[in-house]
């Protein structure tokens, strides 16, 4: 199988639209949560992702959507855009949201947003992190998203190793004494520096994983944030992938 991982779309409509076609054809794409918040086009994003063959589960902005989180955890420009999303959100994109789980098994993988031990809320950064991680997936491999970071956390001989990745990356995932937490970065607002929407291409009969990136038109999704009156602030960084 050849399998499209994305995470953190944030409703950005173009940046999800670029992505889609710059992976081509996949046999399932997984979403590993926050489809919406932060950017203009929340029900858009939901309706494309609800359309293809996939597997998704829910991010913390996924659940402030339809008021399931508390938004006073949230700093002032995401519950501002939390807001804004929940006033927006049409019933079809409400009840697929709803129907997201928090953790799903696919064969050797496992999807979570956050990590495995707080599925909606702990950002996998650190090693001291993600080797208590290690202990809450069974299987090889894990999936997270939530950091906006592309990144790979490896545990083999009772060591944990962090590596971050910047731009194109293959890793071969044929490592029997090794486990890994896989991070694709975020398809709708990337946080490490580099504006450009990341994503992960896993084929399961090569038994590899590929980090990509790819430009979007970045000046119409803030074109349209700006059309709809979301925080100045979280269109500015769109630019700057921060």
């Amino acid at each position: 199988m050849r399998i499209g991982v994305v995470s953190d779309i944030h409703s950005n409509l173009e940046a999800l639209s670029t992505v889609i076609e710059a992976m081509g054809a996949v046999d399932q794409l997984w979403c590993l949560g926050d489809i919406v918040g932060y950017g203009p086009e929340p029900n858009e994003c939901v309706s494309v992702l609800a359309g293809t063959r996939h597997l998704a589960v829910a991010g913390n902005h996924d659940r402030a959507a339809i008021g399931q989180m508390d938004l006073e955890a949230f700093n002032p420009y995401a519950a501002a855009a939390a807001r804004w999303t929940m006033g927006r959100l049409n019933v079809a994109s409400s009840e697929y949201l709803s129907s997201l789980p928090t953790t799903l098994v696919s064969g050797e993988f496992t999807l979570v947003h956050g990590s495995p031990r707080d599925p909606l809320w702990e950002y996998v950064l650190s090693v001291d992190v993600a080797r208590r991680s290690f202990d809450y997936f069974g299987g090889p491999f894990c999936l997270v998203g939530h950091t906006h970071v592309p990144s790979v956390f490896t545990l083999e001989g009772g060591r944990v190793r962090a590596e971050r990745i910047v731009g194109e990356r293959e890793l071969a995932l044929d490592q029997p004494e090794a486990r890994f937490i896989l991070n694709p970065g975020s398809v709708g607002q990337p946080r490490d520096g580099e504006p450009r929407a990341a994503f992960l291409v896993v084929d399961t009969e090569r038994r590899s994983a590929c980090w990509q990136r790819v430009a979007y038109p970045i000046e119409r999704t803030q074109e349209r944030m700006r059309q709809v009156g979301l925080p100045e602030r979280l269109v500015e960084r769109l630019a700057h992938g921060l």
